[in-house]
């Protein structure tokens, strides 16, 4: 949701394109993968969603939505209004984009493989992540598309905690989740960190 005319050659780093994290452009990814949550949509600078910074992006050409994607944020997630360093590295089949701020400390980080898939469902897992554990609290966000969702489907997510620790000065715990549609038949996984408060 990062918009841009650049390109990038299959091995060839992208680097140095400075972008502004625009606050219409969550708004209408908030939209799109039905996040509800205040802090992306009723805040005057809203928190990026876990899943934007690695979702479809026109900085290397792509369009497609990745069928397994991996986001890490190295401390608070960026908010509307950000300026951001990105550098972008296509591989054969998978992608690693950097994101560093103004003083050049990278502050997060996506790898993304594959195409496909479908933006709201990983969407809803990130929403049920969000809303049970804070926004601005994710450090990563990882998500595998299991199988195609019709347009009207109704899920059901879930999630359990499977591990509590410390890391980098924070008190973090891990949570499995699943995004399950009709029958039980699961559409997505997602394995996310987040910072709790101490």
């Amino acid at each position: 949701m990062i918009t841009t005319t650049a390109t990038s050659t299959v091995g060839s780093p992208f680097t140095g394109v400075t972008v502004d994290l625009e606050r219409g452009k969550i708004l209408e990814f908030a939209e799109a993968t039905h996040s509800t949550h205040a802090a992306y949509r009723d805040a005057e600078r809203p928190v990026v969603p876990p899943t934007y910074l690695c979702g479809t992006d026109s900085i290397a050409g792509a369009h497609d939505v990745p069928s397994e994607r991996d986001c890490r944020f190295f401390g608070a997630p960026p908010r509307a209004g950000d300026q951001l360093t990105v550098t972008v590295r296509d591989g054969e089949h998978d992608r690693i984009t950097e994101y560093r701020d103004a003083d050049g400390r990278l502050i997060a980080d996506a790898w993304t493989q594959g195409a496909g898939g479908d933006t709201a469902v990983v969407g809803q897992l990130a929403n049920y992540a969000t809303d049970w554990l804070g926004p601005e609290s994710v450090r990563r966000f990882r998500t595998r598309l299991v199988t195609a969702v019709a347009a009207d489907e109704t899920l059901s997510c879930s999630g359990e905690v499977v591990q509590e620790y410390t890391a980098d000065g924070e008190a973090r715990v891990d949570v499995v989740l699943t995004a399950t549609g009709q029958g039980g038949r699961v559409a997505a996984r997602a394995w996310a960190t987040f910072a709790r408060a101490a």
